[in-house]
Formats: C-alpha cells, structure tokens, sequence
C-alpha cells in the first residue's frame, strides 16, 4: 500500500513538472504600445519588434503568447 502511493505522488510530481515546462516554453511579446486602432508594437528579447494587427484588447506592459493572439492577417505581420 505504502509503496503504490509513493508512486502515485512521484507521477503527479512529474506531471505538474511536465506541464509547467511545456506552458514556458512558448516565447512570450510585451505590448510597448498601441500605434493605430488594432494594431500593436510589441518585443520579444529574442526576435525584436514586430507589429501585430489583432481585435484583441491588449493591455500595454502585459506579455502575450502569439498563439493567444487573435492575428488579424498574419501575412502582413512584420519585423524591423
């Protein structure tokens, strides 16, 4: 009996480890600011600025995950 619950309790330890790195792992954008309505600059330490059109309220000084955002056309979506 005693050993199965050490077992279950190191499963859910590896778990809980396991979903934390896999929701850090994603690069996350700070918003600097709004430029025009829907449109929004924001940094990444590794990739720079990039520009963002989206219908998402973003809040600025709040990182967001690309994939959160709802990214209006994506194509036009570019880098300096």
């Amino acid at each position: 009996m005693e050993i199965t619950s050490k077992l279950g309790t190191e499963m859910k330890k590896l778990i809980i480890i396991a979903v934390m790195l896999a929701t850090a792992c994603a690069p996350k954008y700070q918003v600097v600011q709004e430029l025009d309505v829907n449109m929004y600059h924001m940094y990444n330490a590794k990739d720079g600025v990039v520009i963002v059109f989206t219908p998402d309220k973003l809040k600025i000084d709040n990182w967001y995950k690309m994939k959160d955002i709802n990214i209006l056309n994506p194509t036009n979506q570019y880098k300096k």
